[in-house]
């Protein structure tokens, strides 16, 4: 009995042994889910980013660039910015930048027909994975061809628009009236087109069919082609227009002039001069894409230059994934929106197409609609400069009744012969 007894006990005291044993773990275990374990805070990168913009968004420390740079930095928490902007306009970025790109804006903006300079002097970077998707999702092909070089890459974020259309004046022409320039020619009133200034010349041979460095613009090998059959129907319709008694040539803005005098009709400008002609016009003031006109026997759209101004990323900039976030970021809808509604620039990107404001501004829309249906992209590599002295010349002799109706078809073989010979 008392072995019995015994036996007894010694089993008791194992099992609370095994007990106490397996209670400390549990304990252990509920007090390391009491508490949590400790994490590293975030590491913030500093950063240091030059931006270069027009003067006019960057007011006494205030304005849209001011206001899109705090946005962007209260979106990125990771980085510690320090700020040094610079005042550089779209047009003066080719020179600005290319005479010291190491010194020049990390991010800058500029006129996508300084590409091919910004290019030789290496201050422009190539646009690829998710930055590249974006330019491709939110332009239009008119304006990704704007911003993409000979090599097929693509080299800047567009942000807003390049290129003219028509203005006339609602008293003396209709809706009608304005969607052909012979019909516009035929009502007895003043119309006038810049045919001697080399950037509008051409809007008739690239509406027949004339194309500048291939279909694309990018391929120097085929040159520029406004000769043959083609070519000599436009420069023919170029003639007639001239000695029409109801052309003006717009030379040195008489066109605008004319419009808010009222003694010319029609006019063809651009977004810039928006502005005065409203206050000389108001609500008689109307905006269109460029007409038709009829070229041998076709209705022919004529064809403005598009281009675009662009936000571009220096590739010597120290912190180049930050510079590629902010570029993405300045050209994205809503800090083009932004843009219209502080500064009235119209946007590029497509969706802004449809807002209920952008939508009803005649202006915007006249752009927009010449962007897409009414215009070429006006070539970026170097050879381009073979054009403008050759087109501008051509165009004046025309109007100065050198080319005739009778001559014409050898004009026109001289004029592409100097449009394709080196080293203009």
């Amino acid at each position: 009995m008392k072995k019995i007894l015994a036996l007894l006990l010694a089993v008791l005291m194992v099992i609370g042994l095994v007990a106490c044993g397996e209670s400390k773990p549990a304990e252990t275990q509920g007090s390391n889910e009491s508490k949590p374990a400790e994490t590293k805070p975030a590491e913030v990168q500093e950063v240091t980013l030059k931006v270069w913009a027009p003067q006019e968004d960057q007011v006494d420390g205030k304005g849209w660039l001011n206001e899109m740079l705090a946005k962007f930095e209260a979106a990125h928490p990771e980085y510690k910015i320090t700020w040094e902007t610079g005042v550089c306009s779209e047009g003066d970025a080719g020179n600005n930048v290319k005479s010291d790109p190491e010194a020049a804006g990390d991010v800058y903006f500029f006129a996508n027909d300084q590409m091919g300079t910004l290019l030789q002097a290496n201050a422009l970077a190539k646009l690829g994975g998710s930055y590249l998707d974006q330019v491709k999702n939110d332009n239009s092909q008119t304006l990704l061809n704007t911003v993409t070089y000979s090599d097929g890459n693509v080299y800047g974020f567009p942000m807003t628009n390049n290129t003219w259309f028509m203005y006339y004046n609602k008293d003396m022409l209709t809706e009608e009236d304005v969607k052909s320039l012979d019909t516009m020619l035929a009502k007895g009133v003043k119309i006038s087109f810049p045919m001697s200034t080399a950037w509008w010349g051409g809007a008739f041979f690239m509406g027949n069919g004339g194309t500048l460095y291939g279909e694309a613009g990018v391929d120097a090998s085929q040159g520029i082609n406004f000769g043959g059959e083609n070519g000599y129907a436009a420069a023919l319709k170029m003639v007639q227009i001239a000695n029409n008694p109801n052309f003006v040539d717009d030379a040195s803005g008489l066109g605008v002039a004319g419009l808010k005098e009222g003694t010319i009709a029609a006019a063809f400008s651009g977004s810039w001069d928006f502005a005065g002609l409203n206050e000389a016009l108001g609500d008689k003031l109307g905006a269109v894409m460029p007409p038709v006109v009829e070229i041998a026997g076709k209705q022919v759209q004529m064809r403005a230059f598009a281009g675009s101004k662009c936000v571009g990323v220096n590739p010597n900039c120290k912190n180049q994934k930050v510079a590629m976030q902010l570029a993405a970021f300045l050209t994205s809808e809503e800090a083009q929106l932004a843009r219209y509604e502080m500064r009235g620039i119209i946007p590029s990107h497509k969706n802004l197409a449809t807002n209920d404001v952008i939508s009803k501004d005649m202006v915007a829309v006249a752009e927009m609609n010449t962007m897409n249906n009414g215009s070429c992209a006006q070539p970026t590599i170097p050879e381009m400069a073979n054009y403008w002295s050759p087109m501008g010349s051509f165009g004046a002799a025309i109007v100065n009744k050198d080319v005739t109706e009778e001559n014409y078809m050898d004009m026109v073989d001289q004029f592409m012969t100097q449009l394709n010979a080196s080293g203009l």
